[in-house]
């Protein structure tokens, strides 16, 4: 037998951190105060629910305050000391939509929606607001769709933010299958959303990609404290990409055609590469990675224009993966 829905709760799966979320966005951006029968309509749940969410918030760390505006008792976020507006030069503004663009592949999820009100409170609208927009066009590579995982992200950043263990479905990796992690951070790599933290099964650091997160879940009973040693940017420190492959580094030297050269030079590719013209006018490229996936996917992006000189494991990954595009046109 179905279980009936509790008065109240709306339908479907991780509503209480989304409604936590976007409760604090309506307090954000109504300075004046919200009624709390106005939350309760828009979020369409019962003013008793918003009652217990504003106490979530309180308990959370933020301060809201209760007042009286035209005759109605109103919630808002509590008014901080007052400061002189920002003054922003043309320059500058332009610089913000620049930014503003990149956010655009994360519409529909909190990190675009916390980053419109932030622009929002920065920008004071001009006459020429509309075409400084056009100026700057951000064309991202082959971006996913975040709009259908909002309620995963909210779940990731109320275990970041409150420091909950993330419990899930993973559908990538060498052991799909359920997961718990102690999360640390996010990572934004080509436009693609990873979290960072600890693996509570294995005892190891570990990156996931939120797009194969599958039933995330916040487990707000059992809070971890977090490591005050782990660095984030460490532990990516030394890889190719996101993916590294252990502590022993690769020498990897790669020589390009002198007609890629122009493509390949100007770029850092990674921080301890060297470059180096031969004599038949084609660029050698080193440096040492902890890892060779993403090593492989680099070189065989140009084609017939690149060829691996070391280590011969790459040599032959690459050569492995040639053969098979050739075997399907055969």
């Amino acid at each position: 037998m179905p279980r009936r829905a509790t008065p109240g709760r709306p339908e479907g799966q991780y509503t209480q951190a989304v409604r936590l979320f976007r409760l604090h966005q309506l307090l954000e951006g109504r300075p004046n105060g919200v009624h709390v029968d106005a939350l309760a309509d828009e979020l369409a749940v019962t003013p008793r629910s918003i009652r217990r969410d504003l106490k979530a918030l309180e308990t959370a760390g933020i301060a809201l305050e209760s007042v009286e505006i035209a005759g109605e008792r109103r919630v808002r976020v509590r008014a901080g000391r007052t400061t002189d507006p920002i003054r922003l030069t043309r320059y500058q503004r332009y610089s913000l939509f620049a930014v503003r663009r990149v956010f655009d592949v994360f519409t529909g999820t909190p990190l675009h929606d916390d980053f419109a009100q932030l622009f929002a409170k920065l920008m004071v609208a001009g006459e020429d607001e509309a075409a400084m927009a056009e100026r700057f066009l951000f064309i991202p590579d082959a971006p996913r769709n975040y709009r259908r995982l909002k309620d995963t992200i909210y779940e990731v950043y109320d275990g970041i933010l409150r420091s909950l263990p993330l419990q899930f479905h993973y559908d990538g990796g060498t052991t799909a299958g359920t997961r718990k992690i102690e999360p640390y951070g996010l990572v934004l790599y080509q436009n693609r959303l990873y979290v960072v933290g600890r693996d509570v099964v294995k005892n190891a650091d570990r990156t996931f990609a939120i797009d194969l997160m599958k039933r995330v879940r916040a487990l707000s009973s059992s809070p971890f404290t977090r490591d005050p040693d782990f660095d984030v940017a460490r532990l990516f420190d030394g890889s190719f990409g996101i993916f590294g492959g252990g502590t022993t580094p690769h020498h990897v030297v790669v020589d390009f055609d002198a007609r890629l050269a122009p493509h390949v030079e100007p770029r850092e590719w990674h921080r301890t590469q060297r470059m180096t013209r031969l004599a038949s006018g084609d660029l050698r490229v080193e440096f040492d990675t902890t890892g060779l996936t993403e090593v492989v996917t680099w070189v065989l992006r140009w084609g017939g224009g690149a060829v691996v000189r070391e280590p011969a494991e790459l040599r032959d990954r690459v050569r492995d993966e040639l053969d098979k595009a050739r075997a399907r046109y055969a």
